[in-house]
């Protein structure tokens, strides 16, 4: 197995990996877009190029843009050829150690969250994402957003 280091990866599978690194909850779930991985993403690289959080989404602000979600598939599939990632089939459980225990049942779409191998590079991943000024606010906030959330939804019983 190789071992690979976020400096041997571009911005954008760095970013792919920081935002599935930060724990952000199921969209469906969490009943909001916001917190889908190709959105989270999309602003991340968006802010990382550019230094605004629009450049890849539609006018709505949540739709991700076709250029963009093509750019994320070829950089899943890339991180996947290279074991990094597992590029999941569409409407396939998660595989097992994917997700917090419990939560295996949930559906994933390889397009917006495919299961992470290599959990050290995820984590040096969004490190790198953090120590960016101007990523490090928003990703925070999804941050906090998403434990708040997690905390509502086992409070409801998700994952039981």
């Amino acid at each position: 197995m190789d071992i690979f280091r976020p400096e041997d990866l571009t911005s954008d599978e760095q970013a792919i990996l920081g935002v599935l690194c930060v724990g952000l909850p199921p969209a469906r779930a969490a009943e909001d877009e916001h917190f889908r991985v190709d959105h989270v993403t999309a602003v991340v690289c968006s802010l990382f190029e550019t230094g605004e959080s629009t450049t890849y989404l539609d006018k709505d602000e949540i739709t991700v843009l076709p250029v963009f979600r093509n750019r994320l598939r070829e950089v899943i599939s890339s991180l996947a050829g290279r074991g990094i990632l597992a590029d999941q089939p569409p409407g396939m459980p998660a595989p097992p150690g994917s997700f917090e225990a419990g939560l295996a049942i949930d559906l994933v779409n390889p397009d917006e969250h495919p299961a992470v191998l290599d959990r050290v590079l995820a984590q040096q991943c969004m490190e790198v994402l953090l120590r960016n000024s101007v990523i490090y606010p928003y990703l925070m906030e999804r941050y906090s957003a998403s434990g708040e959330i997690w905390r509502k939804l086992r409070e409801q019983g998700y994952g039981d």
